[in-house]
């Protein structure tokens, strides 16, 4: 009994340590990982808490048997042991005995059923209750019902072994292999009675590719469970262990452990055997997550402070949640305080319509009378106009009549002119030759003088040389003025032609600017033309459908009132192309690429996204209210068969159609295609009613007071409905121009080259002709001085002198010519300057009639300004007092939409607001306001965080931080209570271990007296040594070790080495594989009586031994089952064995 609490805690660690090897499958090795090991070192402590208890009971018991067990060994001759005393008392006593030699009611195996599993095809055993020898010869299969008892009860293939993997024990040629074993569940002990009954039977199913499965039955055959953790719970309730070496000695296994000598293999069995080894990997595990608790530990302690800050933070922003009640009531407020004033703005708004309807009802008389002044300033004007007409039509007569009479006077005058010229003119050439006479006398004295004293010389040798270089100077002097003819010529032509290509040059630059500014032009209309392919917006300008976008981003913002409409053009579509430029010049491409907008709040937005935007240019804002029923203007329409511009368009939108009505007055603008016809349709007498101006096709202009303005522009901007067809015109206008550029690129380019060339040879020509003119200026003087150089005669004073009186009466005769001449001047001058004045004073007097004319012009022209303007005035007048009809009539349609609107939005505001505010702040100001108090709370929820939020964060962290706390402080007691708990516990593992040493050493000394021999053990834990020593008794001076024993010697003294160990260990059935067959034949008898009387001794366990020897003599004994197994045929690859009971 000692025994058995000694090994109740061991069993209790054993078993927590196997429910950690639940998962793992048959083939893996066992590894625990750091997690498995956590919770499996809980599982221990509460194993080794439970141990504690039966440890005192255990030393109590073995305290009061030590006596006894020290007289046992102390005779040792005697033969008798604890178990022999215990036997005894039972022989004596016939009740106990009977109790005793009860077999086991739970735990041990009644039978074992084999279909296809290694030789077995299918085999039924049938074991014993307390002990059973499987006997047969080698290749019979006796060890196969063993390995199907370690697999069948959820052993690895590895721990038979007989092979790595479960495949490998299918029978060959079969797919699957079946172990079925029946598991004895009566008495107290029993395992779920209630649903199990008298017998557990446990099916596990091999499959050949190495799956396999379980089925858990009842007694009868009701499956109760199907997974492994379900068996190991019934191993574990009783203490069934397939895996320990002592309790399934496999015939492998027990050859090795029968020839093994070392001492280090015998102190691993001896672990093994006790469950020792597991202990010790249990506490080790226990350290290493007693290490990983200190680790947490002092991580959690620093992040304390950190977790203590963050309680603080989030403590004082749940405290600040009270000011964001007070702006969430202050908002509520505005709202209520935003929705009445609203309705104050609407009530405004509705008397000030009232108030606009009363105020246009009264100025409908004042537009009565403005027309009955415009009908009378109208007669008045043509009165006037036609009354200066007849005196501008008088001037004009006279002016006439003066022009004719002033005609004579001029020839007159010119005539008196031309004679005092020519008198003049002779007066200057008398004059002139006075002076030359006086000089040609004063030279011919000179020469009289110069005469007397000239020397006398050869005067004929000199003559001839002279008249030799003079006819040479002369020939060059003609070749000089040859040349030069020639180059002043050439020089003319160069001058000419280098003018002409300045001149082409300077048209070429024009024509090129204009080119480049036309091929500009038509690539910007290009990309605006490609990119309204596929937004037609584009076509108004670059950066038009930007601000559309942005206008509908704002609209889906709900930042407009009314959303503005634009551009016009794009509810505007023309019923023929033909009237695309009449159009656009009428309407305006500034009208056509504008918005149309409600209200001033919505133009300012506009505005802000137009400086936003990059435009080509800014497009034009229109404000007009907005009105979604087209105007009536049928009686503003003229009634003429030529279409007006109104007629020609097709407008989808009522506020654009109602625009162009008011802004353009696109009723009254008539379209005419010929430009002829359209002057003498509006310039015709009478003038068309309600016809404002007439448009050509190519968008010239024609107004009643007979102005005509042209059309600059001839392409289409807005209004083109092909714009396929206009691309590829405005493509070929591209081309063309690009063509047409490069031509005139290129003519400038060689009328440059021209200009060089001309410039070269015209500074060469130039130079020449410098040095040809020089050259000839020296040969005409030379050749004058030649030729006016006179032989020298005899002086001859007398010719001279003659020549003197000659100039004298010359000059008498020119004095006198004169004379008359300037008395002829003096009769002409006087009348002249009469006739002059007369012509002044004629001129002044046109000059005044003309001057009165023209301001009788002017005046004549102001007078029809006058009148068309009164016209336009009585005109404007007309429209503005239908107008005013109309809008009274639209205002009164708006007082009743918007009392019906101030209804119902009072009948809303009254359900979430039944009390009506008395604040008497504006819209504007109470949403200024609200939009801050909205502005100060999402700061502050951004500072703090949402309201459901920040209470959240804050009771999170708030009991995260208790539970931290209380995490350290229990982790705090489970370390100290883990480490006391450690050492009491390697304290009690070293007091069990020592006592399971001593069993061992009195059970081993009990068992080799058996044979006559003494043996004790020699422990080393700390080298994991353990030392066998036998003594022989016949031989009392020999003490011999397990290496110089006999073999049979041996094999007995390992026989009592496993008996002592199961005596040490508590397991419902024992096996053991041919133990005997290295014994003799004294030993093998000894041995086998040994475990026999073992059996017999303790029959609440099940022994199961296999043995290939003779077993005749132990066929006589009552508690002993001998199966025998048939014989191999050695021929055959596989065998169907059956039993042979004996």
């Amino acid at each position: 009994m000692v025994i058995v609490e000694a090994m109740s805690v061991r069993e209790v660690d054993r078993k927590s340590s196997r429910r950690t090897r639940r998962d793992l499958d048959d083939e893996e090795e066992y590894n625990p990982t750091p997690a498995k090991r956590q919770s499996r070192s809980t599982a221990q402590l509460d194993s080794t808490d439970t141990s504690i208890s039966r440890k005192r009971k255990h030393a109590s018991e073995e305290d009061d048997q030590a006596p006894a067990k020290r007289r046992s060994v102390a005779s040792a001759a005697s033969e008798t042991d604890d178990g022999d005393l215990e036997y005894s008392q039972v022989e004596a006593d016939p009740q106990l005995k009977q109790i005793v030699d009860r077999p086991a009611e739970c735990g041990i195996i009644e039978k074992v059923a084999l279909k296809n599993f290694m030789c077995h095809s299918n085999l039924d055993v049938v074991l014993g209750p307390n002990a059973t020898i499987l006997n047969g010869k080698n290749g019979s299969g006796k060890s196969a019902i063993l390995v199907a008892i370690v697999v069948g009860l959820g052993g690895a293939a590895s721990a038979t072994k007989r092979g790595q993997s479960l495949k490998n024990f299918v029978k060959e040629g079969c797919s699957a292999a079946t172990i079925t074993i029946k598991i004895k569940n009566r008495g107290d002990g029993a395992y779920n009675p209630e649903d199990y009954g008298d017998t557990v039977i446990v099916e596990r199913r091999i499959s050949i590719d190495g799956t396999g499965s379980y089925k858990i039955k009842n007694s009868t055959e009701k499956v109760m469970a199907n997974t492994k953790d379900d068996l190991i719970r019934i191993l574990d309730h009783f203490n069934i262990q397939v895996d320990n070496p002592v309790c399934v000695l496999q015939q492998d296994m027990s050859r090795s452990f029968m020839h093994s000598t070392s001492p280090k293999d015998k102190y691993k069995f001896f672990m093994q055997a006790t469950q020792l080894d597991l202990m010790c990997r249990n506490y080790r595990e226990i350290l290493e997550y007693k290490e990983e608790l200190a680790q947490q530990m002092k991580l959690k302690k620093d992040s304390m402070p950190g977790l203590q800050r963050d309680v603080t933070i989030k403590e004082q922003r749940f405290k600040d949640l009270e000011r964001l009640d007070k702006l969430e009531q202050r908002k509520a407020q505005l709202e209520c305080d935003m929705a009445w004033a609203q309705i104050k703005d609407l009530e405004s708004i509705l008397e000030e319509t009232r108030a606009q309807v009363k105020d246009k009802e009264k100025r409908l008389p004042q537009y009565t009378k403005k027309l009955a002044d415009c009908d009378t300033a109208i007669q008045k004007a043509n009165q006037e106009r036609d009354r200066l007409s007849a005196d501008l039509e008088k001037i004009r007569r006279e002016v006439q009549a003066a022009t004719n009479a002033n005609k004579e006077k001029d020839a007159q005058l010119r005539q008196r002119k031309h004679a005092l010229q020519v008198a003049q003119a002779k007066k200057q050439q008398v004059k002139g030759k006075i002076r030359a006479t006086e000089a040609d006398r004063n030279q011919v004295i000179t020469h009289i003088d110069e005469t007397r004293q000239i020397a006398t010389r050869d005067i004929e040798a000199e003559s001839r040389q002279r008249e030799a270089k003079l006819q040479r100077l002369r020939h060059e002097l003609r070749e000089v003025d040859d040349r030069l003819r020639t180059s002043s010529d050439f020089r003319q032509q160069l001058e000419h032609a280098l003018r002409n290509h300045q001149e082409q040059k300077y048209n070429l630059k024009g024509d090129m600017t204009a080119a480049e500014q036309q091929v500009e032009q038509q690539q910007r209309r290009l990309e605006q033309l490609r990119s309204s392919v596929q937004n037609r917006v584009q076509v108004f300008g670059r950066g038009y459908a930007d601000l559309v976008r942005k206008i509908d981003q704002a609209h889906q913002q709900r930042k407009f009132r009314q959303k503005p409409i634009g551009p016009v053009g794009l509810h505007v579509k023309l019923q023929d192309d033909k009237w695309a430029l009449a159009v656009e010049a009428c309407v305006s491409r500034g009208i056509l690429s504008g918005f149309l907008i409600d209200n001033g709040e919505d133009k300012r937005l506009v505005q802000q996204l137009i400086r936003e935007t990059r435009l080509d240019r800014p497009p034009t804002l229109i404000l007009t209210k907005f009105q979604f029923n087209n105007y009536d203007v049928s009686r503003n329409k003229p009634n003429i068969p030529h279409p007006t511009v109104m007629d020609v368009l097709d407008i989808d939108n009522p506020v654009v159609f109602n625009a162009l009505i008011d802004q353009r007055s696109i009723e009254s603008h008539v379209l005419i295609h010929n430009a002829d016809e359209a002057r003498r349709f509006i310039w015709s007498r009478p003038q068309p009613a309600k016809c404002s101006s007439v448009y050509t096709g190519d968008g010239d202009v024609a107004y009643p007071d007979k102005r005509y303005i042209s059309n600059r522009s001839k392409n289409v901007m807005c209004l083109q409905r092909n714009i396929q067809g206009e691309i590829e015109h405005v493509e070929r206008d591209a081309q063309a121009s690009k063509a047409a550029l490069k031509q005139l690129t290129e003519e400038r380019k060689r009328i440059d080259v021209q200009i060089n060339d001309t410039n070269k040879e015209l500074r060469n020509c130039r130079g020449k002709l410098s040095r040809d003119q020089d050259r000839q200026n020296r040969l005409q003087a030379d050749v004058q001085e030649l030729a006016n150089f006179e032989e020298e005669a005899p002086p001859d004073i007398a010719t001279l002198e003659e020549d003197v009186r000659n100039f004298d009466l010359k000059l008498e005769e020119l004095r006198n010519d004169l004379q008359e001449l300037e008395e002829q001047e003096s009769e002409i001058l006087p009348l002249l300057r009469q006739q002059q004045a007369e012509q002044e004073d004629v001129t002044r007097q046109n000059d005044s009639i003309a001057s009165r004319g023209e301001k009788l012009k002017e005046v004549v022209n102001k007078a029809d300004h006058d009148c068309v303007r009164a016209k336009q005035h009585r005109e404007h007048y007309q429209r503005g007092m239908e107008g005013k009809v109309k809008e009274i009539d639209q205002l009164r349609e708006r007082v009743t939409e918007q009392e019906a609107d101030l209804k119902r939005k009072e009948g809303l505001i009254l359900q979430a607001y039944p009390e009506r505010s008395a604040s008497r702040r504006s819209v504007k100001n109470l949403e200024s306001e609200l939009k801050q108090t909205e502005r100060a709370l999402r700061e502050k929820e951004r500072n703090q965080g949402n309201r459901e939020e920040i209470t959240a964060e804050y009771h999170e962290v708030s009991v995260r931080f208790k539970r931290l706390d209380a995490d350290l402080k229990i982790l705090d007691k489970l370390g100290d209570k883990l480490g006391k708990a450690m050492m009491s516990r390697q304290e009690q593992y070293k007091y069990i271990r020592a006592k399971l040493e001593t069993r061992l050493k009195v059970y081993f000394l009990m068992f080799m007296s058996k044979r006559g021999y003494q043996g004790h053990f020699e422990f080393n834990h700390g080298g994991e040594i353990l030392e066998m020593h036998v003594k022989v008794v016949d031989d009392a001076k020999l003490t011999k070790d397990t290496k110089t024993l006999s073999g049979g010697e041996r094999s007995f003294a390992m026989v009592a080495f496993i008996l002592a160990l199961w005596d040490v260990m508590e397991t419902p059935f024992r096996c053991l594989d041919e133990f005997d067959v290295f014994m003799d034949l004294v030993n093998r008898r000894i041995a086998m009586e040994m475990l026999l009387n073992a059996a017999n001794t303790n029959r609440k366990r099940q022994f199961i031994l296999l043995t290939p020897q003779d077993l005749s003599d132990w066929s006589n004994k009552d508690h002993v089952r001998i199966l025998r197994m048939k014989d191999p045929v050695r021929n055959q690859p596989t065998l169907d064995s059956h039993l042979v009971p004996k």
